[in-house]
């Protein structure tokens, strides 16, 4: 008797891609003490902006960095910052 592994039933969830949030979360956990979060916000907008394809994930990411410089730029009072 031998173990096997049913790589069949395995495919689909192993080509899904990432969720949106997931992506952004993982993103925001790996910037650098100090670093200026509503700059590489903005960075990474440019970059999703310049997406082609039909796939909607990178839409929603960038909306997700969107709302992330929204936030930096509006501060925990709503006042402006900049």
């Amino acid at each position: 008797m031998g173990l096997r592994l049913d790589t069949a039933r395995l495919a689909p969830a192993a080509v899904r891609p990432p969720e949106p949030e997931d992506v952004f979360l993982s993103w925001l956990m790996q910037q650098p003490p100090g670093r200026d979060l509503a700059a590489a916000a903005r960075a990474e907008i440019h970059r999703l902006r310049r997406y082609q394809g039909q796939h909607s994930g990178p839409g929603r990411l960038a909306e997700l960095f969107e709302a992330l410089h929204r936030s930096l730029r509006t501060g925990p009072a709503g006042q402006g910052q900049g």
